[in-house]
């Protein structure tokens, strides 16, 4: 049975901190996440913080693009630490406001000098997880194209994973121009390679019922995709490759039956994923706003999940302010008012605008009998 080694607060300092990504790098482990007022506030940040042993951790950077800052990934060859994120703001297309994004990257050739933001990609293309294989790095971005670059800076389309009932690319183009979600089939991705050359790509989905997500897989040169339905929730997936398995991380739906665990099964979830479909590892502590993790593996059968959470707050642990804050509530009536919308609705509830902490578990996948470390 697998259980948590070692589970540690890296970051708790009032703000909504959240989607997190981690790299074992020069024999240091790197690890991002946005800073932001709220889940859906328009001032995120990137943080960088960097640690020898997991433990302690210095915060050596925080970067900015023009507007807000969201979704911050990692990536490395050997000169570089790369940072991906999308900056994201609202602006009148086809007659009513909308979310419109543009993909940067910052560079670093050590982790502590970095780059001005640099625009990798077109406007509308949300580059979700970047992925390097065989010098080449590839991204599943968030509207269903594989997309690859040589340096990560300028990207070429690969193929169209997400089925698309038929629509032909340059009906999809015209969709994109509108909104960077092009279908209900694909949303956050991650892929990986198997040893054979075969990709997988994990996607959240907005299928209903269930948001179930889907297994994509493809031999090389990976312009035919199959499909195969997971029949689990699965948001923000992040995956990875240790003793021999894949895994897969992320939000699961936690009024779904989970295994019997030692801890209690938050909603943050860790499956293992083969090409038939899933099997539930291990629920990591959370609950309210949680998830987004990232998933490194250094030694076998280990796993080392990066990823945020409200469950200190939610079960009375921590006191925290259980109503948005002015300046949330006026933005978010402003957000409605200019996106059109007539019907009222609570913009952020406490479980969206309160603070969020940054978590670093170690589990072990084969533990017998071993003590944990808190």
């Amino acid at each position: 049975m697998a259980q948590i080694l070692t589970h540690r607060t890296v970051v708790r300092d009032g703000w909504h901190n959240m989607c997190t990504d981690i790299c074992f790098w020069r024999d240091t482990f790197w690890l991002v996440y946005d800073r932001t007022s709220a889940h859906s506030a328009p001032d995120g940040v990137v943080v960088v913080l960097r640690s020898a042993d997991l433990r302690r951790w210095d915060e050596v950077a925080v970067l900015a693009t023009p507007n807000d800052a969201r979704d911050v990934k990692l990536a490395a060859t050997e000169d570089e630490l790369l940072v991906f994120c999308s900056d994201s703001w609202y602006e009148p297309v086809a007659g009513r406001k909308r979310q419109v994004v543009q993909p940067y990257l910052f560079s670093s050739p050590d982790g502590r000098r970095w780059s001005e933001p640099t625009k990798t990609h077109e406007r509308n293309y949300w580059l979700w997880r970047v992925r390097r294989h065989e010098g080449v790095f590839y991204c599943a971005e968030k509207g269903g194209d594989l997309l690859s670059s040589e340096d990560g800076r300028h990207w070429t389309f690969v193929s169209r994973i997400a089925d698309d009932d038929g629509l032909e690319p340059h009906e999809l183009q015209e969709i994109r121009k509108i909104d960077h979600r092009t279908t209900p089939r694909f949303n956050e991705a991650d892929v990986i390679f198997r040893p054979d050359g075969q990709l997988w790509c994990v996607s959240r989905t907005k299928r209903v019922p269930g948001q179930h997500s889907l297994l994509y897989i493809s031999d090389p040169p990976y312009e035919q995709w199959s499909c195969v339905d997971l029949e689990a929730l699965i948001h923000c997936p992040a995956l990875c490759e240790s003793g021999g398995n894949v895994y897969v991380a992320g939000r699961r739906d936690p009024t779904v039956s989970w295994i019997p665990q030692h801890s209690p099964a938050g909603n943050t979830g860790v499956f293992r994923l083969e090409p038939d479909g899933l099997t539930p590892v291990f629920a990591l502590p959370s609950d309210g706003d949680a998830a987004y993790p990232g998933l490194v593996s250094v030694e076998p059968n280990q796993l080392i999940v990066s990823y945020y959470s409200q469950h200190a707050y939610v079960s009375g642990v921590l006191e925290a302010e259980r109503t948005p804050s002015p300046h949330i509530e006026r933005w978010g009536v402003l957000r409605r008012e200019e996106a059109g919308q007539i019907t009222p609705r609570k913009e952020l509830s406490h479980y969206k605008d309160g603070p969020v902490d940054i978590y670093v578990a170690e589990i072990d996948l084969a533990a017998e009998g071993k003590s944990a470390a808190f």
